[in-house]
């Protein structure tokens, strides 16, 4: 089996991203617990390693963006940058001491539990086998990069590269280039390039509601404040909080009294600018923004998706309509027929020379957890079980999984708070379960078949009254239009919900 195999830990984590490195701040702050990290890369930080293209922020503020544990008060600016992110997940992956836990160059082919030994046994590629009494999966959702499926694509003769494997090495400069899909990757690299390409064609299948980026640096004065008040800092953050909330009133339909009570409070104050609904706020915004930055009505029809607001993410940017009113800019919206030599031709005849192509088409948002495979009691297999769709327990435990745990699972995506909010709900959920196993002296936890379907068929009822439900195609849900990554609820819903675990609904041995 290999030489690691006759240590058991208590915790194997997978992945030194987000969720790794938060599930291990908490089991070293509990230190009762041993534990062990594997990671593929040779260094943490998960996606916001991975991803390097140009123009890679977040469109989540930066003081809400981090952990509760570790707030920072040297953000650049309101929105991080990927390279500010991860420089922060290394600051804290050293400020806490959670690099020796670490191994690194280790990725994982399939953790399989061991029902005689009651434990999981982890294998990576290179022949080596640990073992845990807990498994939890730090993977995320937003790791596989979409490609999209066009007739001549392998016989394209230029170059070409996925946003998410952005060649550095490729010089741009005086090229045509296409880019396939205007997704929010496409929509920060596109305005990066724009100056430096000959002609840049993009291709788009759908367009998106884009709404202006309140953005600005911070200054040495702010940071010194946030540095040095931490009742400021704390207010400071839970200010973002609160904005991030209220927007879930955009996305849902039918709310309790209390809160149609504080809608109709707030559409009084906003009558005067004729806004009714937050919907209508976010609307009008992203209708501003075209008004005022594109003034080719033409290109206006080709930008107005004709689909509810929030159906998809909304993207918030301020340079993108000004890239793609270029004059080596062009906007083709015919669908692509195929690609011939160094030639896209789309369906209405238009052949399009080009030199290098990317993919801005996005992830496999509803592959979780792949490419590493699960396997659980009577060998059954977690691909098996989410073969319809992946659906999990508040978004962490699947039935016949014992003592697996997933961060960052099917339906706990947002589309309004922080995601490392959620995810430290969901590791406080862990911890919980963890403390109530060796508390008691238990070989596992496993969630029962009817509290799974009982939660996820109020789960998906609750998804219906959502504007996530509606007739447009996302990375929300799958083919057969089954939501399974965004949450129904304000993150406070899910938050308290986490904090209160119903054992009754967990089968213990």
């Amino acid at each position: 089996m290999g030489s690691n195999s006759n240590t058991i830990y208590d915790i194997i984590i997978l992945g030194a991203g987000v969720s790794g490195i938060g599930m291990a701040h908490s089991l070293l702050k509990k230190k009762d617990q041993t534990f062990l990290i594997l990671e593929k890369n040779d260094g943490v930080g998960g996606t916001w390693r991975n991803n390097t293209y140009p123009g890679l922020c977040c469109d989540v503020p930066s003081h809400f963006y981090s952990y509760s544990f570790s707030m920072n008060p040297n953000w650049s600016k309101t929105f991080p940058e990927q390279y500010e992110i991860l420089q922060y997940l290394e600051n804290v992956t050293d400020k806490f001491k959670i690099r020796p836990h670490i191994k690194f160059n280790s990725e994982v082919k399939e953790s399989k539990y061991n029902q005689k030994d009651k434990c999981w046994e982890t294998y990576l590629f290179n022949g080596e086998v640990f073992r845990s009494r807990s498994l939890v999966s730090g993977l995320g959702q937003l790791n596989k990069p979409k490609y999209p499926e066009i007739n001549g694509l392998k016989d394209f003769n230029g170059h070409n590269f996925h946003s998410a494997q952005w060649d550095h090495n490729y010089n741009l400069e005086g090229k045509k280039v296409a880019v396939i899909g205007n997704g929010p990757s496409a929509i920060g690299f596109i305005p990066k390039i724009a100056g430096k390409v000959e002609k840049l064609t993009i291709f788009q299948r759908s367009n998106n509601w884009i709404v202006p980026k309140p953005d600005r640096p911070y200054g040495s004065f702010e940071k010194f404040c946030l540095r040095n008040i931490p009742l400021l800092a704390r207010m400071y953050r839970f200010y973002f909080y609160l904005t991030q909330e209220r927007n879930y009133l955009a996305f849902y339909y039918k709310h309790s009294k209390t809160v149609k009570i504080l809608e109709k409070v707030v559409s009084a104050i906003l009558t005067k600018f004729k806004l009714f609904r937050f919907e209508d706020v976010y609307k009008a915004g992203a209708l501003m923004l075209i008004d005022e930055q594109i003034s080719d009505e033409k290109l206006k029809k080709k930008l107005i998706p004709d689909y509810p607001i929030g159906c998809k993410r909304i993207i918030p940017t301020n340079d993108y309509y000004p890239a793609i009113c270029r004059d080596n800019v062009y906007l083709e919206t015919s669908l692509i027929d195929k690609i011939e030599g160094n030639q896209i031709i789309t369906r209405d005849g238009n052949h399009h020379e080009v030199d290098a192509i990317i993919f801005g088409t996005g992830f496999e948002a509803n592959i979780f957890i792949s490419p590493v495979k699960i396997i659980g009691l009577n060998e059954i297999k977690l691909d098996d079980v989410w073969s319809n769709g992946a659906e999990a327990y508040r978004g962490v435990m699947v039935p016949n999984f014992p003592n697996f745990y997933i961060c960052y699972g099917p339906n706990t995506n947002t589309g309004h708070v922080s995601i490392i909010y959620m995810i430290e709900s969901q590791i406080m959920f862990i911890m919980k379960c963890l403390r109530y196993l060796k508390n008691n002296k238990l070989n596992y936890l496993d969630v029962k078949n009817t509290a799974m379907e009982s939660y996820n068929n109020k789960l998906q009822k609750k998804l219906g009254e959502t504007v996530w439900a509606s007739n447009c195609g996302s990375w929300y849900k799958t083919e057969e239009g089954k939501i399974i990554n965004n949450y129904p609820g304000y993150g406070t819903e899910y938050y308290f919900m986490m904090s209160r675990p119903n054992y009754n609904e967990l089968n213990a041995e």
